[in-house]
């Protein structure tokens, strides 16, 4: 192509269409992409999570019953879990333990507790527990046995 060609060919504007029509292109995938990264992201949070009911032996062995959603995960050395109080053998350098919310700060005096995943036992998700948001003493897990409005209640059981 000669130089007049060029200067006939911007002189055209073609060139200015292809720029404007793949600019928009990018501006398009690009608003599509931050929307989907946003429904990806975004979407989980209202999402509820899974409510794990298990029997758990703490580092001083004494068993307990916990309900509670997992919140976080880590993988921890056993050096770490034997200063915490714990006792295990060193088969295994690593040990996962669970951030779980188990809500309920009136009855148990905290919101999250750690749990080593290797003293969880009968770990099931029951269909009938709840979780309910409160703004005193933290979120409610269990079970619901009545909803009582004034001392009067509206309803129980199934209702």
């Amino acid at each position: 192509m000669s130089e007049s060609s060029i200067k006939h060919w911007f002189k055209t504007g073609e060139p200015w269409i292809w720029l404007t029509a793949s600019t928009v292109s990018v501006s398009l995938i690009l608003v599509f992409g931050l929307l989907l990264l946003i429904a990806i992201r975004g979407l989980g949070h209202f999402w509820p999570p899974e409510i794990l009911q298990f029997d758990y032996t703490d580092e001083k062995g004494i068993q307990q019953q916990l309900i509670g959603e997992i919140h976080d995960e880590e993988v921890v050395s056993i050096a770490r879990l034997k200063d915490a109080g714990y006792h295990f053998d060193n088969s295994q350098p690593l040990r996962t333990r669970y951030l779980m919310k188990v809500g309920n700060r009136e009855v148990t005096g905290q919101d999250f507790r750690w749990v080593v995943k290797d003293n969880m036992a009968n770990v099931t998700v029951p269909e009938n527990i709840v979780a309910i948001e409160r703004r005193e003493w933290g979120d409610f897990i269990g079970y619901l046995e009545a909803v009582k409005q004034q001392d009067t209640v509206v309803a129980q059981g199934a209702a």
